[in-house]
């Protein structure tokens, strides 16, 4: 039996050749996957991860692509896409597959008086890409409520608690290259609150967020912002007198602000810019490909290292490429 046939003996759903990925990522780029498939309950993940390991096939799990950049001659292997959209709430527990959208989470979390997922009004994705991550804005991230992660290791399906889970500033043990460790589903620990508190929380953020939209594709923020310790951000503050106050407070460097100052705004590689409206995006206007934006991905950090002797490091994640 060739490998497109077993892929197809263990689920209903149908196992495509060439399926273009452009079409699953939010920058809209990314050449022909080898075979696609996309997983409506987490059962078939298992169960296409078992072939794949059977068969030394290449896989990977994609979410709703939202921060990710494959490469233009695609994925030499399986991509499952995860679209299993399973949440159930118990008291001030939830519990979400892993390809529930976060925009699910914040509105189930919402109408339970449930806080803690408040910051995470407006961001794109799902709750898996949101762990891998550890997604966080405003001063809330993933890390700050989960309580456990259950996931496949050495083709067994385990549960491990948070704190296995190597947090740290946007990111974790799943981001490293060495980890193939796939989440099924993570459990959140939310707090009752007022419902009309946290609604007005999440109206003042998703305001925020509209003033920086763009009309373009892109993968949201491209790079990390940069943390320092209270004295070298007053150092850094001592030599850039314009550098807002509020940054010191954070002891972050925010990335969009190092691009800006370097005047890259708009700045165009092929099909691929930075963002007019944030500085810490780069967008597709149409036709950019892997390669136009890698290109602007390295102009940019040479220029911020040659101005400021910083070292900028990517939030994205890259995909297909040797």
């Amino acid at each position: 039996m060739d490998t497109l046939s077993r892929l197809k003996s263990v689920v209903s759903s149908p196992i495509k050749e060439g399926e273009i990925l452009a079409s699953y990522t939010s920058f809209k780029i990314g050449g022909p996957a080898k075979y696609f498939c996309i997983a409506l309950l987490n059962e078939d993940v298992a169960k296409l991860i078992g072939v794949a390991y059977k068969l030394k096939l290449p896989y990977l799990i994609l979410g709703s692509g939202t921060n990710v950049l494959f490469s233009d001659n695609g994925f030499d292997g399986l991509v499952i896409k995860v679209n299993d959209n399973r949440l159930k709430i118990k008291g001030e527990k939830m519990e979400c597959s892993s390809g529930v959208l976060l925009s699910k989470a914040v509105g189930e979390a919402l109408g339970s008086g449930l806080s803690g997922l408040e910051w995470a009004m407006g961001i794109p994705g799902t709750i898996g890409g949101a762990v891998v991550n550890n997604a966080g804005a405003y001063g809330g991230d993933m890390a700050g409520i989960i309580e456990a992660v259950e996931i496949i290791r050495d083709n067994k399906i385990r549960k491990i608690g948070s704190k296995k889970c190597g947090f740290v500033y946007r990111s974790s043990i799943f981001k490293n290259d060495d980890n193939h460790d796939i989440i099924l589903s993570v459990i959140f620990n939310l707090k009752y609150d007022d419902k009309s508190a946290i609604k007005s929380k999440m109206d003042e953020i998703i305001n925020t967020r509209k003033q920086k939209d763009d009309k373009y594709p892109s993968a949201g923020s491209v790079f990390k912002n940069i943390k320092l310790s209270p004295k070298e951000i007053k150092e850094f503050a001592l030599k850039h007198p314009d550098f807002p106050e509020n940054f010191i407070y954070h002891a972050t460097i925010p990335a969009a602000w190092l691009i800006e100052k370097c005047g890259l705004k708009g700045k165009k590689i092929g099909g691929a810019m930075i963002s007019e409206k944030h500085s810490g995006r780069i967008v597709n206007t149409g036709t950019a490909t892997a390669e136009d934006v890698i290109i602007l991905i390295s102009v940019i950090k040479q220029k911020v290292r040659s101005n400021f002797n910083l070292q900028l490091m990517e939030e994205i994640e890259y995909k297909g490429f040797d």
